[in-house]
């Protein structure tokens, strides 16, 4: 039986008219790079910052008022007395100057009212600061309790894309790390928020009857240390706010390939992740070494400016004191009420609370 002519012709032309119709009739299909979030790129888009909706937090709020009120009420009692103990110390220091340069009448008989006094002072402040902070916790734990089961049945009731663009561990790291660090922040700007405007205001009274000539010095000086300090605090804040979110990326990166370890193995990617895990984690070490470099500066920076006022307020103080326009009491007391006013000031704690919400997004 003869084979038909041409028949190993059409086996050979056959593929080959296929490819060239193909290439001129059809369109031509190209692998490209994989730009997902598998890929060490880092993200160029300006970030915007989540907007702080004060209705939300006063529906946590709400439930726990009184309590919040009390601690308020407690707090600005110590508040209060921190700005008596001063005065307190000056006179106990007049009793010990004057007895040192005159060497007459009972010195104990002398020092026991004002000590006792100053005791009972010492006691009551404790009592109060028991007090609010006891409040204080439990507030904030409830809050933070409340805004957790919120937020969890927020994220249930999300869109399977919303899981699609968000990683699980960026997700775990909002109910945990972020409400954490609101109750810290709720519970210093309600205790330390308050304390700071009282006693600012209160020592500012007490250094004006002291002596009105070192408070004028103060009042210049404040307002440039104030300013300078908030500048640096509102700096120092975005990088801390930019470390944490990195990681939470770290955490995304880590929670996905352990979620999904099966498919790792499955495709050999082990190394792959350990690569994208060890990048996201080396740059969250560079965030926070270069943050805690930058904290140490200002620390160090104010610590320096505190003991230049201490020296300078000795050395206009003494001056005053051989004028006979001050006692070593006045003195005294002025130090102990300008570090108080100095210290509080630099702290601006009414800003802490808005370090982190980025949760406020999922529950609207």
């Amino acid at each position: 039986m003869s084979r038909p002519p041409g028949g190993p012709l059409k086996f050979i032309l056959g593929p080959v008219v296929l490819t060239i119709s193909a290439r001129l009739l059809g369109g031509v299909a190209y692998c490209q790079a994989d730009v997902n979030n598998n890929v060490l790129l880092e993200f160029q888009g300006k970030e915007t910052e989540p907007e702080f909706d004060w209705h939300i937090l006063w529906e946590f709020v709400k439930p726990q008022l009184f309590a919040l009120l009390g601690a308020v009420v407690l707090a600005f009692g110590a508040a209060i007395l921190n700005i008596q103990i001063p005065l307190m110390l000056g006179d106990l220091v007049n009793i010990v100057a004057r007895y040192m340069r005159e060497h007459t009448g009972n010195y104990m008989r002398e020092m026991r009212g004002p000590a006792l006094k100053l005791l009972g002072l010492y006691g009551l402040q404790g009592l109060l600061t028991t007090g609010y902070i006891i409040l204080l916790s439990r507030v904030g734990e409830r809050v933070a309790a409340d805004m957790r089961k919120t937020l969890f049945q927020s994220l249930l009731r999300q869109d399977v894309a919303f899981f699609d663009a968000n990683k699980t561990g960026m997700l775990v790291n909002r109910l945990t790390a972020d409400i954490q660090e609101f109750k810290s922040s709720f519970k210093l700007v309600v205790s330390q928020g308050l304390r700071s405007v009282t006693q600012t205001v209160g020592c500012f009274v007490s250094l004006y009857v002291i002596s009105p000539k070192l408070t004028g010095m103060t009042v210049v000086i404040l307002p440039c240390l104030v300013g300078a300090g908030a500048l640096i605090g509102s700096f120092l804040r975005r990088l801390s706010r930019l470390a944490q979110e990195q990681v939470s990326k770290a955490t995304g990166v880590a929670d996905e390939a352990l979620g999904n370890v099966r498919t790792v193995k499955a495709f050999a990617m082990e190394e792959r992740e350990m690569q994208l895990y060890a990048w996201e984690v080396d740059k969250s070490c560079e965030m926070n070494e270069s943050l805690g470099s930058r904290i140490a500066v200002f620390q160090g920076m104010s610590n320096i400016v505190l003991n230049c006022i201490v020296l300078g307020t000795i050395f206009a103080g003494g001056s005053l004191m051989a004028g006979d326009e001050m006692s070593p009491g006045d003195l005294m007391s002025f130090l102990v009420a300008s570090q108080t006013v100095l210290s509080q000031s630099l702290e601006s704690p009414e800003e802490v609370m808005f370090h982190a919400f980025p949760w406020i997004q999922v529950l609207n």
